[in-house]
């Protein structure tokens, strides 16, 4: 990895006050903060995009409906991103703005919004293969939430 790239990665994070990039051997990985859960979900979603793409060249000219059910919190943060991730991968979306209306332990709705990947506009940094279990961490914290998730690159 270039110095320019690693120096574009960390700014692709480092900008956001409530983000944090994590160093893993063969990951990439996030830390999110947020005062409460769907917060938390959405900037999860926003972290995971950010990873991806250069979040400022996105704009939200088309919205996507969003439904997964899971066993678990922690099993629906990761079928949240999953889907997400689908779609991207699928439909060569990326989104930027992510809404959950609807959020228990076991039930997520959201509406999300996007464009089309477009080369000539969009830089994107990596692809993204999987939403991992391997060390992934939701927490209520004394300031709100907090999430740690690592993603197979």
């Amino acid at each position: 990895m270039s110095a320019a790239t690693k120096n574009n990665e960390e700014d692709r994070v480092g900008d956001v006050g409530w983000l944090e990039r994590v160093e893993h051997t063969a990951d990439e990985g996030v830390v999110v903060h947020a005062g409460g859960l769907r917060e938390l979900f959405e900037r999860a979603a926003w972290g995971m995009f950010a990873c991806i793409a250069d979040m400022e060249r996105v704009r939200p000219h088309r919205e996507v409906p969003v439904a997964v059910d899971a066993a678990d919190r922690e099993a629906l943060l990761v079928q949240w991103l999953s889907e997400l991730n689908r779609i991207h991968q699928t439909d060569g979306m990326l989104f930027c703005e992510f809404s959950v209306s609807e959020l228990d332990d076991h039930r997520l709705r959201a509406a999300v919004r996007g464009e089309p990947m477009d080369p000539r506009r969009h830089d994107l940094f990596l692809e993204i293969k999987g939403v991992t279990y391997h060390g992934l961490a939701i927490e209520e914290t004394s300031g709100g939430w907090t999430a740690r998730i690592l993603f197979d690159v």
